[in-house]
């Protein structure tokens, strides 16, 4: 919703770029203009996970290269349509300032509607702080204030601490600074059981946990995972 700050924290490897550039693209289609700012990822690599999710193509024929003639026609068709979607892909974008600049150039020119961010601690601050705990949580606020100043939704990517590896998230796994936790509205979790445990009973299934939610209830959602095209899926369809 607008003027509300949402993090996605997950440990590496586990699904959060990808979620949240599913949640970008399905609103980019409906019309709405969309910035994903990445500091984790190139450009090169954040196109390649849109089309191999919409093509439904194997990621690791994409990167060596061992694709079929119709799968290279299906990622024509599939390019000319992540083309068109009003998303502005930025990976040059290191601080706060910066990222701050960028989307208020955004919305003056393009009526921007949602922003996404992978990931928080990545961001660096021009500011002096003390510790590194103080520099995140200026970042934090900066972005809240942002989404209430330029009244568009902010999505930013959090990265957990080790303990998260070894069982189901918490609030308190949140990554150097207590403020994120504070100035967002909705806090996220993104976990995969059988990511750690080879035994996992939740074979392919996500688990996104609802930790905080200052207008609604908490809880755990579960989806499918499905790895070979870096996509999430509903349980309820049949994929």
């Amino acid at each position: 919703h607008k003027q509300e700050l949402t993090i996605i924290g997950a440990r590496p490897g586990v699904g959060k770029t990808t979620l949240a550039l599913q949640i970008a693209e399905h609103i980019a289609e409906r019309g709405t203009e969309t910035a994903i700012i990445s500091l984790e990822m190139s450009d090169t690599q954040v196109i390649q996970k849109l089309i191999s999710r919409r093509a439904r193509i194997n990621s690791y024929k994409m990167r060596m290269g061992t694709l079929e003639t119709k799968e290279l026609e299906q990622i024509g068709v599939v390019s000319a349509e992540i083309a068109e979607l009003p998303i502005h892909l930025i990976t040059k974008a290191r601080t706060i300032q910066h990222i701050e600049n960028i989307a208020r150039k955004l919305k003056n020119k393009n009526n921007l509607g949602l922003m996404i961010i992978d990931y928080i601690q990545l961001i660096k601050n021009k500011g002096k702080f003390n510790s590194r705990e103080q520099e995140v949580a200026d970042i934090t606020r900066t972005l809240k204030l942002l989404s209430l100043e330029l009244n568009i939704p902010i999505v930013g990517l959090c990265q957990l601490n080790r303990n998260a590896a070894r069982q189901e998230p918490t609030l308190a796994d949140l990554r150097e600074s207590g403020a994120i936790e504070q100035d967002a509205d909705i806090v996220m979790f993104l976990y995969r059981d059988d990511y750690y445990n080879e035994d996992s009973e939740k074979k392919n299934i996500a688990e996104v946990i609802i930790a905080k939610h200052r207008a609604g209830s908490t809880g755990t959602v579960e989806l499918a995972w499905l790895g070979n095209y870096t996509k999430f899926a509903n349980l309820a369809k049949d994929y």
